[in-house]
């Protein structure tokens, strides 16, 4: 097994975008427990990186040339806590498989068909050639452990059941049924974690779980231990923990700004915001954090415990939410805040989240601009879309009927030769079936009359190029969030 064969005869990739700091010691830790994760079925991997985007992939061989059902969810469960995604090549399009090669083939850090034996000394040293510290705690092929608050504001992220001894997980994400975990369970007023194994039972989806009831999975605890059976007494006597669900430390240094305005309590002008550059950061918070009414923010002004403020919570899909907040703990890299949203807040959240866990958004661009084409394909990659690309408009209608039903946005050129956009998106529109596909139109020349042009074909949104591609693909995720939310599906044409 080796990076230079063909990508559709790779069975299972894990993908790391910006694997540095936490993310790249989680992507290593990941690796060295493939043994764990994987079992018997583990045959090898090969790994690649690359210094100048921090692309991480890791390719995952089973024995036979193929893993079960079990363990590629298991995979997927574990690939996605540690910060990443994880693809099957053979079953991705064309054109995602072709990316996947373009990033390896940049990537200048490599190590092919590693043995399990050989995993902790070969991953050390590429790891090390990565960025990682030579003093970090590493551990031949460690057993994953899943880490959980369970407290918090109405204990919304962990529901208990004292009696049955079962705990239900609000997560977009789950591991595979009849899985055993080692638990590590932060609890209030507790000052390490709790070590607890458990039986993973009854996983639900996005599309299991009842209206207005969130997703996740039930654990069932082998043996509670005497910490979790007394949190649980508390729990069930109605007692509140004041800074429960919120943990001490980041698990992601967030990479967009943190401000805090700090005022005198309760000054409701005072504010702390939090900005999720990728879905996998918001996935990721969501899990150890947010489902649970807790946030942690990063900042060397932190407010004093007590101290009332305004939470603003930055969505990688560019919508930004505002809700009251107060700060439960201080110390010198943060604090953290308890917080309890809106219905209507809560929904929007609960839709960014319940995406994540289904198959990714996926968006196809089509620009005879090669370049405009690659970095916008690239802009819309980094906030968590695959992307399909397409020189001309006739390419476009092709990958369009291939993919029926399975893109989630169009971004098209208005000005190609043959077909213009404006005719492609008319088609697109009057022949059917993409009735929920988001179209957003760019122009380099945003001409009087082009916008309600466009938009009388079925265009959701025209946008100039000088925007940039980030500004683009922010807005374009935005327009996709608008149609999944708007009430009754898609608006009319």
């Amino acid at each position: 097994m080796d990076w230079t064969r063909p990508m559709d005869t790779v069975e299972l990739a894990c993908i790391f975008v910006r694997a540095e700091g936490d993310r790249l010691l989680a992507a290593e830790r990941l690796v060295l427990a493939l043994p764990h994760v994987l079992g018997d079925a583990l045959d090898g991997c090969d790994l690649a990186f690359a210094s100048s985007t921090r692309f991480l992939a890791v390719a995952v061989a089973a024995r036979d040339g193929a893993a079960s059902e079990a363990a590629r969810a298991r995979l997927a469960f574990w690939t996605a806590r540690a910060g990443g995604r994880l693809l099957a090549p053979a079953d991705a399009p064309d054109a995602e498989r072709e990316r996947l090669r373009a990033q390896v083939d940049a990537c200048d850090v490599v190590a092919e068909g590693i043995l399990p034996g050989d995993l902790l000394d070969v991953s050390g040293r590429f790891f090390g050639e990565a960025g990682a510290p030579a003093g970090r705690h590493r551990s031949a092929a460690a057993h994953p452990v899943l880490c959980m608050d369970v407290g918090g504001p109405g204990w919304q992220g962990v529901q208990c059941d004292p009696k049955a001894g079962t705990l239900f997980v609000a997560a977009p994400i789950a591991p595979p049924p009849g899985d055993v975990l080692a638990l590590a369970l932060r609890l209030p007023g507790v000052a390490r974690p709790v070590e607890a194994r458990a039986t993973v039972m009854d996983v639900r989806g996005p599309a299991q779980a009842r209206p207005g009831a969130p997703a996740g999975y039930t654990l069932r605890l082998d043996e509670a231990p005497p910490a979790l059976r007394d949190a649980l007494a508390r729990k069930a006597a109605g007692a509140s923990e004041v800074g429960a669900g919120t943990r001490a430390t980041a698990r992601f240094a967030v990479s967009g700004p943190v401000t805090v305005v700090a005022l005198p309590p309760p000054d409701p002008a005072a504010q702390a915001r939090i900005e999720y550059a990728t879905a996998s950061e918001l996935a990721s918070d969501w899990i150890e954090n947010l489902s649970q009414g807790g946030a942690f923010v990063r900042t060397a002004r932190p407010a004093k415990v007590g101290a009332q403020l305004v939470l603003r919570l930055a969505l990688p899909n560019g919508v930004e939410l505002s809700t009251p907040a107060r700060v439960v703990f201080a110390s010198a890299s943060g604090m953290g805040v308890r917080f309890t949203l809106d219905a209507e807040a809560d929904a929007v959240l609960s839709a960014a989240v319940a995406q994540l866990s289904g198959r990714p958004r996926r968006a196809l661009v089509v620009d005879d601009d090669a370049l405009l084409r690659r970095m916008l394909a690239d802009a819309l990659g980094g906030r968590g879309f695959e992307v399909l690309t397409a020189a001309d408009a006739t390419e476009g209608l092709r990958v369009l009927a291939e993919e029926v039903l399975a893109l989630d946005l169009l971004v098209t050129d208005v000005r190609m030769p043959g077909m213009d956009g404006a005719e492609l998106v008319r088609r697109i529109r009057t022949v059917g079936g993409e009735a929920d596909l988001a179209i957003v139109a760019v122009t380099g020349r945003l001409e009087e009359g082009l916008e309600p042009r466009l938009a009388a074909a079925g265009a959701d949104a025209v946008l100039d190029k000088a925007l940039g591609v980030e500004r683009i693909a922010q807005a374009a995720d935005a327009v996709v969030e608008r149609r999944r939310s708007a009430p009754g599906g898609a608006p009319a044409y």
